[in-house]
């Protein structure tokens, strides 16, 4: 993990806790825990199979809790996210240069979870679900003197990337209707790991 992912992460339960203290003090009707409908906001490290980088990840979310059981929750949830991973490779020869962008951009995503109350303030879960992340690949080709054509090729290869995604994670109250959470997320197609402290707000 570089420096400025541990930065990230060791910031985040700072922000996190100066939102979970905004969000406390809106007046709302406080709902059974772990059972109804939720929104909020995550962010953390994310690397990636399509780049040597790593970066950040930040996304909204909602979903909706199940308490089926005293102790047993199923949920299900959508992820809107972005990355700011990011690469530069630069390929010099004889007779051009050529310069190859690659990015992680725009994800939405769709999941089941199945969780565990430990207390009855903490859960923890398991997920699954699908995720769309829109992969930008430029090849920019710039021919050298004394060619008689000097203007640039660009080469677009952006794709959308749709992968299986697998993760765990726990979530605990702080108070009625706030929670906080720290989630672990694979995604199988391009070998993309990240790792995220999120706070909800519960209805």
């Amino acid at each position: 993990m570089t420096n400025f992912a541990t930065r990230s992460l060791a910031a985040g339960p700072i922000l996190l806790t100066a939102l979970a203290s905004l969000l406390a003090a809106t007046p709302g009707v406080c709902a059974e825990k772990f059972n109804g409908l939720y929104i909020g906001g995550d962010f953390g490290y994310e690397s990636s199979g399509r780049t040597s980088k790593d970066g950040w990840t930040f996304g909204g979310f909602a979903g909706f809790n199940l308490k089926a059981t005293d102790r047993i929750v199923f949920g299900s949830e959508v992820r809107l996210g972005d990355s700011t991973i990011a690469e530069t490779l630069r390929r010099e020869t004889a007779t051009d240069v050529t310069v190859a962008d690659t990015s992680v951009g725009r994800s939405i995503g769709l999941s089941a979870r199945a969780g565990y109350l430990v207390t009855e303030s903490t859960l923890l879960f398991a997920r699954a679900g699908w995720e769309d992340t829109q992969i930008r690949a430029v090849s920019t080709r710039t021919p050298k003197p004394p060619t008689t054509n000097p203007n640039p090729v660009v080469t677009d290869f952006s794709f959308n990337d749709d992968s299986f995604v697998f993760g765990a994670g726990a979530e605990h109250y702080v108070t009625d209707s706030i929670s906080l959470r720290l989630t672990y997320d694979w995604a199988e197609n391009f070998d993309r790991h990240q790792v995220k402290a999120g706070v909800a707000f519960n209805f």
